[in-house]
Order: C-alpha cells, then structure tokens, then sequence
C-alpha cells in the first residue's frame, strides 16, 4: 500500500478536519513520528498501555489535554481507527450532519446479515425465526470500528461515547473493512491499488470492430479496478457491441462530454481506442491528472498522450510507445487456446474471416477464389455485427457463421486462413494458422504486422486482386506443405511472449509506477 495504516487514516481526517483538530493518541515513538510526519497533531499516553482499557477510557482519559490544546464541550468528538483505512472522508460529512440533526452519538456500521447460531449450556441455538435467504433476513448492523462520536460534554457526564439518540451510517462493504488478519490486509490492499478507468471505443461499418473487441479484452483483464465504457452515439454499432457485455456503458456526443465524464467518473486512467485522436482532448483529459493511453493513434493527440500502444504500427507523434505484434490485445479465449503443433499435409479446413464489417466485401471475393481453385474442403466464412449477408451459391462446403462464440477455437481448427490486415491477423498469428491478406483500403497497407515473419502472405491491396490472382495464391499455397508449416512456426515465434495479462500490467508499470 506504500504507506502506514495509519497515514491512510489521517490523511482521509485531513480532507475534512484543519490539522491542528486531528490528533493521534500514543504511547509508541514510531507513531507518534509517523503521525506528526503526516499533518497530525500528537498526545502521549504517560504510560505504556497494557492493552485492557477500552477506547471510551482511554478518551475520556485524555479529555482534558484535548480541552487543554482547545477543544470546547459543544464540540463533537470522532474517533476513527488505523484499521479501517477504506473509509471515505464524506462520511466525516454525514457524522457531522447526524449531529446538526439531534444524534447523540454515530456509529458506522455493516449490514451483516445472515443465518447465525449460538449456544446455549452447550447446545446449538438458532439466532433467527424463519430460515430464509440472506436477503430476506431483517437487518442486522455490525460496528464497522471506522467511526464512533459523541460531543465532548456528553462524553464527560456518561464516560462512554455511546449516547442516546444514536445515528448509525450504514457502509458499503469496501468502506466497512476492518484489518484484523493478514487476509483482511490482503483485501485492503486491492481496493486502495484500485484505479478509476475510462475506455473510450467505438465501431462502425468503415472503422470496424477491431477497437470494441480490443476494448472489451483489456476491460477483462483489469476487471479488478472499476471500469466504465464510453461509446459515441453517433457510432451506434459500439453500443450494440457493449450492451451485450458486463460492463458499465455510457453513450457521449461529443470531446466535451468524454472530458465531463471522466472528471465526473474520478477517472485515474482514460484509454483511447478511436484511431487518430485530438491533440486538445487529450491535453484537457491530462489536465485532471489522469493518466491516458491511446492505441494505434497517428493522430497529434499521440504527443499528450502518456503511452501508445501499437502493435499493428508506430505512431509517428508518441513520446512513449509499446511498439510491436507482443502488444496486442486478444480476446480472452487466445490466452488458453491449444497452438498448433504441426501442419497437416492437406488443408480440409478454410476460414475466411474478414472482420466485423467487410467495408470492401472481400469475403466474396475470396469465396469466387476458392470456388476457381477447385478447393473441396470445408469452408467457413465468419460475418461481424457490422457485416452484410454473403452469397451461399457457391461450388463448396461452405457455412455461413455470425456472432461466433468461440472464435478462438474456431481459428485452431484451421488450416488455412485469409483476412484483411486488421487485429485478425494477430489472433490467427497467436495459434499458428496460416494466413492469406488483403488489405481493405490503404490505411490498413501501412500495418506492420502482416508480414511474413508473423505467418503472412501479404496480397496487398484488396480491392486490386483479382478473384483468379487469389485463387492461383491459394492453389500454389494449399499445394505447399512446407510453406504452411514455416508460416505457422514464424507465427507462433512471433507471438509467443505475447499475452492480455503482460501488456495490461506493462501499461499499469509504464504510467503508475
């Protein structure tokens, strides 16, 4: 956590209390020092404590050294403990209101129901009426330790800081943690290395749905923080995408509604999966002090912007980028598909696949190319959200797939793949199948990755290949064992070192350590 449990305590008293009103009572040197190093004020126990007074005679006490450093009797007195370190500083707030309204005293607490048992001379005792789910048990509130109060006068005349009437404020889980074990060390830690993160993504028929995809992937591997999703409405594909999914989502119009949001949101990192972004979004983002990454951006944002990540091509504008094909982002079911081990010496399985959307329709084209081959194989052919229906009238084994679950699975079986030069390439790449491009238009010519050396034979352009040119590539490729076999190990060498978990914790490393 990188700091003393107790400085989390005074430093959340501090948001809401002037220093010279927030005192540490101690008997030990460490501290004390610790303490005063972190804005508190200072009151010695004269004695060594034995550990049996209770926090009410230990307040009461030291009420005259309190009233000594200027604290009166209508003052209100809260006690807060070093092991509760979660708690917000709004509940200070709501303590003070309960007592503008007539509290006598408040106390956090913890809806702690459930099925409970005693015993009685020995035996087993049932602590509820009726046995019901959880739920449906009438609450039952645990002190929480986070906070106790009363006014000083009152602690004075009643020696206790229980006092009629009582005001209890009630915690969600995360705040009412009180570190008892080691365990309970462990949890605390989690929620205070826990980030706000804002992703901004979308699709669309010519953007593609490469960024929601990729988008969705990171949002599971950093699934322990809290993550929110941004789409823009006038890109409705990416809200038809995430209403699918688990997470958060939130619609934006506009540069500005993303700035409001991720001020609103408390946003500690803000991704940007848009391609080319805006040099003034990300310096108004930046100006928070949230942290933001964008990814494959050649646009004058990239310069802002705290890291780049490109694994399909350099930014030509980042000052800090994660460059190359072991920085992709895959869908989770990548992580634990089996690799291919060996190349077959025929090809019985065909995938096309040419993104979510298929702008250009080579899927078509490539469907005329293997049916002029003369290719008897199965062919599966893989539509997006994003994607028009295809012609079945073809001369093959052919089924037509969309809204594919299991795409990674899918992509193992084959022998044999063609696609545009997008993010497929990679996911293909990660499990060893051998892969025929072309590219959907001449942005996606500049991306790096569809190489050779990742198991890429590069057609070029799609638009300018013509059906016969791609079934000649096909036939001298299908015929060609050994070709297939150096396309899938160059693959596989590839993207060996390549995982979500690794790049998502080099992004983390890169901005918040």
């Amino acid at each position: 956590m990188g700091k003393p449990l107790i400085a989390h305590t005074i430093q959340i008293a501090l948001q809401k209390v002037s220093p010279e009103r927030v005192f540490v009572i101690t008997d030990d040197d460490e501290i004390a020092e610790i303490a005063e190093h972190f804005g508190a004020q200072v009151i010695r126990e004269k004695a060594r404590a034995d550990g049996k007074s209770t926090l009410d005679e230990l307040i009461v006490r030291h009420l005259p050294e309190l009233q000594a450093l200027g604290a009166k009797d209508q003052d209100v007195l809260l006690t807060m403990q070093p092991t509760c370190p979660l708690i917000s500083p709004s509940r200070i707030s709501e303590a003070v209101q309960a007592f503008a309204a007539g509290a006598g005293s408040v106390i956090t607490v913890k809806d702690d129901r459930h099925l409970t048992w005693t015993k009685v001379e020995g035996e087993p005792v049932p602590l509820y009426e009726n046995r019901v789910n959880r739920q449906l048990l009438p609450p039952q509130f645990r002190e929480s330790g986070a906070i106790i109060g009363a006014k000083i006068a009152d602690i004075k005349r009643l020696k206790t800081r229980i006092v009629e009437p009582i005001s209890l404020i009630e915690l969600p889980e995360q705040e009412a943690l009180d570190i008892d074990t080691f365990a309970d060390l462990v949890v605390a830690e989690h929620w205070l290395s826990r980030k706000r993160i804002l992703i901004h993504a979308d699709a669309a028929k010519e953007l593609g749905m490469g960024h929601v995809y990729r988008a969705l992937a990171l949002a599971q591997e950093l699934a322990r923080h809290e993550v929110l999703i941004a789409t823009s409405k006038k890109l409705p594909l990416g809200k038809t995408f995430f209403e699918q999914q688990v997470f958060e989502h939130v619609e934006i119009e506009t540069n500005q509604d993303l700035i409001a949001l991720s001020k609103s949101f408390r946003a500690d990192l803000v991704v940007l999966d848009v391609l080319d972004t805006e040099l003034e979004l990300v310096q108004a983002l930046r100006s928070r002090s949230c942290k933001v990454v964008s990814f494959e951006d050649l646009g004058e944002g990239a310069s802002a912007a705290d890291l780049v990540v490109s694994d399909i091509y350099p930014s030509p504008n980042a000052k800090k980028e994660l460059l190359g094909i072991e920085y992709a982002i895959l869908a989770p079911g990548f992580e634990v598909i089996e690799r291919k081990a060996k190349i077959g010496p025929a090809v019985e399985h065909v995938l096309v696949l040419f993104g979510g959307t298929d702008p250009s329709e080579l899927a078509t084209k490539s469907l005329e190319a293997l049916e002029l081959a003369g290719y008897q194989g199965k062919v599966s052919c893989v539509r997006g959200l994003g994607a028009s229906d295809v012609n079945l009238e073809y001369d093959l084994d052919l089924e037509v797939l969309r809204d594919v679950k299991n795409i990674a699975s899918l992509m193992a079986s084959a022998d044999l793949a063609l696609s545009s030069a997008g993010r497929t390439i990679t996911e293909l790449a990660s499990v060893g199948v051998p892969t025929i491009c072309l590219a959907q238009n001449s942005k996606e010519l500049s991306h790096t990755h569809a190489i050779k050396d990742h198991g890429v034979i590069n057609l070029g352009l799609g638009q300018s290949v013509t059906p016969q040119t791609l079934s000649e590539a096909l036939a001298e490729l299908i015929a060609d064992q050994g070709m297939r076999q150096e396309l899938s190990q160059s693959a596989l060498s590839a993207t060996a070192k390549r995982s979500n978990e690794r790049v998502a914790r080099a992004i983390l490393e890169e901005l918040f350590s």
